[in-house]
């Protein structure tokens, strides 16, 4: 099953400060809380040291023109396939759990 991860960050580099975040876990979206404090990644590089894979890099044509806001230009895509002992799902407050 695949699992993907919409990080939008403030520029384009992986180490970049993550400022909106989707997550789709086994094909359904993940209630994210609203505080960025509770977020299971704070970057594209936290994302990557815990199993994800950069599908999609940030548009960079979308940033070409400063005066116009066309679309959310340092938006990464991640997903992972795998998920094992080494890479397990993020968990945050308020995560619902099947026992």
């Amino acid at each position: 099953m695949q699992d993907l991860l919409y990080l939008q960050t403030a520029s384009t580099l992986p180490s970049s400060e993550v400022l909106g975040i989707a997550l789709y876990l086994g094909g359904s979206e993940v209630e994210l809380p609203s505080d960025p404090a509770e977020w299971p990644y704070t970057s594209v590089l936290d994302a990557i040291r815990q199993g994800w894979r950069v599908v999609k890099f940030p548009e960079l044509a979308l940033l070409l023109d400063e005066s116009r806001s066309y679309a959310l230009g340092c938006e990464f895509v991640l997903e992972r396939t795998v998920v094992d002992a080494e890479h397990p799902r993020p968990s945050f407050r308020g995560e619902k759990t099947s026992d």
